[in-house]
């Protein structure tokens, strides 16, 4: 029963068998059953989301081509293995959708706070348990990774504060040519993440600071020498709905020229 009359007479029927059910008031959320029947897959990430049937794996569809987009360069041979960190492990399933994308040689590791993740997760992605904000718990995780990490997928508790300080201390070890993402940024909006439009804190203000950073090159003296590293280092930041994916790589003091007569 696909219509809103439908949902009603259901939840009747449910009530009259004694059976519970749970009514979501998420407004953007659909059904496993439903999101297939909607979603054409288009790239390989899409495919392997829509036909995942293991651990609950719980992600936005226009996440799967962003990323897509983004983390396709990473499935080519590498010298050393990919070394993949998810904020937020929850069902566990995000972490198998990424072994099955990158493969059997990438190195995977969760963090999250629940201490019921732990066995929830494969014995090839382990799951470290703590706040992610605790510089102790990420170098736990690092340590997992040989010592450095070339993802970074934030997940976790939402929450400006926690999202800031783990960026400020993974950012800084992600390797040279390295990817972090920061998912859910509508969250910044809402006050059960101790957020608001255009409230001081959140990681979408915080992000914006980013920009200015970039173009450390412009600036001017100690404003410039605080943020040169992170312009050196930072190829761009890419702002999508709900999410920005900043990618690093080295770069040469920029220049301009024009050609022709």
């Amino acid at each position: 029963m696909a219509s809103a009359f439908g949902h009603q007479v259901q939840l009747v029927i449910d009530r009259i068998r004694g059976k519970k059910r749970t009514v979501s008031n998420d407004p953007f959320g659909i059904s496993a059953r439903t999101a297939r029947s909607a979603a054409t897959p288009s790239n390989d990430l899409e495919r392997l989301f829509y036909a995942h049937d293991d651990k609950i794996a719980h992600k936005w569809h226009h996440y799967l081509e962003i990323y897509q987009r983004h983390f396709e360069r990473f499935r080519t041979p590498r010298a050393q293995p990919l070394r993949i960190l998810e904020l937020g492990v929850s069902g566990g399933g995000s972490l198998q959708l990424w072994r099955k994308y990158f493969g059997s040689d990438a190195k995977i590791v969760g963090i999250d706070i629940d201490p019921a993740c732990a066995g929830r997760v494969d014995s090839d992605t382990p799951a470290v348990i703590g706040d992610q904000s605790d510089p102790a718990v990420l170098a736990k995780a690092l340590a997992l990774l040989d010592g450095g990490v070339d993802i970074v997928i934030d997940d976790g508790s939402h929450i400006g504060r926690h999202q800031i300080a783990t960026f400020e201390f993974l950012y800084p070890r992600l390797s040279d040519d390295g990817l972090y993402a920061v998912e859910d940024l509508h969250c910044c909006y809402s006050a059960d993440h101790e957020g608001g439009y255009r409230r001081e804190g959140t990681f979408i203000e915080y992000a914006k600071s980013l920009i200015d950073r970039l173009h450390a090159w412009f600036l001017e003296g100690a404003l410039k020498d605080a943020n040169m590293e992170f312009a050196q280092t930072t190829y761009g930041a890419f702002t999508y709905l709900n999410m920005i994916v900043i990618e690093k790589r080295p770069i040469e003091r920029p220049f301009h020229a024009r050609m022709g007569e």
